[in-house]
């Protein structure tokens, strides 16, 4: 007769890597899981942006005018707009993918990252030159800002070493080493940028108003919006990245391409924003103006709201007030260099 062979508990077998607990294994996996996770939402963001884009940008370029490529900023735009998925694209194989390039990925993703700050930080300063009437102040000050944080930016690539980890179940194998101390200076760079652009933009703003100007003020108050989205995004991860203790320690990896991610998606809005705008201007400025009231001599105004197809977030409604019996100038609110 047969004797019952009691059933044994499933177990689970892990093969623990060289030198590692099993509590540091399971820490270590937790991590990889945050940080793909993070890595691929901010890539499909970018890449759904990107698409969004599409019928702004494929607009803009329909326009024949030979000046748009003696500008600057127009080669901006174009850097910005690919730079944004080079930078994240290579993030991706980095934080989801075995492999055994990690070097390589890791420095692909900061060639991106340094691009994007590049290219956004030249729209933005020339956008904040022209309000201002390209004063001689405002251009060393933000000239200056914008050298020290490309340089920061820069200084932090050079610095990012990364390796083949063990293998895991799930995300990559890559493991980056450990940074300097000093590494936040990047963020604290783009910080100080965007609060300087912030803070100019606005007092302009404020200046216009006062002063009675309404063209052009709607494409500030867009600008503004731009302007502190990026900054409190870049102020939120500084925060995070300088908050000593094990607190956070998880949510520091997951927010990095986020500043990338905003920085992108803003700065291509603030130039389309603002090169569409002065299309629409040119194009009122031909209109006829309006009849006067009871027949009498009186200043004529025409209001026209046209909207600026940006994305598919939404456009933006620009109501332009033209006095047909003035010449006040309000070339000052305007960008030359779109």
């Amino acid at each position: 007769m047969e004797t019952a062979t009691p059933t044994q508990p499933n177990v689970a077998q892990i093969t623990l890597p060289p030198g590692y607990t099993l509590e540091q294994y399971f820490t270590l996996q937790g991590e990889v899981v945050n940080v793909a996770i993070g890595m691929a939402c901010a890539v499909a963001i970018m890449i759904w942006d990107f698409l969004s884009m599409i019928p702004a940008e494929r607009e803009l370029f329909r326009q024949k005018d030979k000046r748009l490529w003696k500008t600057p900023s127009a080669f901006a735009f174009m850097v910005l707009r690919y730079a944004g998925v080079f930078a994240l694209i290579p993030g991706l194989f980095f934080t989801s993918v075995q492999n055994q390039h990690c070097q390589v990925a890791a420095s692909l993703g900061e060639v991106g990252v340094v691009l994007v700050t590049a290219s956004a930080g030249l729209i933005f300063s020339t956008r904040v030159f022209a309000i201002w009437n390209y004063n001689k102040f405002v251009v060393g000050i933000v000239g200056t800002l914008y050298l020290f944080m490309v340089s920061c930016w820069i200084a932090v690539a050079t610095q990012l070493r990364a390796t083949q980890g063990p293998p895991t179940a799930f995300g990559s194998n890559c493991v980056l080493h450990p940074v300097p101390s000093w590494d936040p200076i990047s963020f604290s760079s783009s910080v100080a940028f965007d609060a300087v652009v912030l803070f100019l933009t606005v007092l302009k703003l404020k200046r216009d108003v006062l002063s009675g100007s309404t063209v052009g003020n709607q494409i500030l108050h867009d600008n503004i919006l731009y302007f502190t989205i990026v900054s409190v995004t870049n102020i939120v991860v500084l925060a995070l990245q300088t908050v000593p203790g094990e607190k956070f320690a998880l949510i520091k990896p997951v927010t990095l391409p986020y500043p990338t991610l905003m920085t992108t998606a803003m700065g291509t809005r603030v130039y389309l924003n603002l090169r569409l705008y002065n299309q629409r201007r040119h194009a009122l400025e031909t209109l006829p103006g309006t009849a006067t009231l009871g027949g009498e001599s009186s200043p004529k105004f025409r209001k026209v709201g046209s909207t600026i197809p940006l994305d598919s977030m939404g456009g933006v409604m620009v109501s332009s007030y033209t006095h047909t019996e003035s010449s006040k100038d309000y070339s000052h609110t305007l960008t030359p260099d779109y």
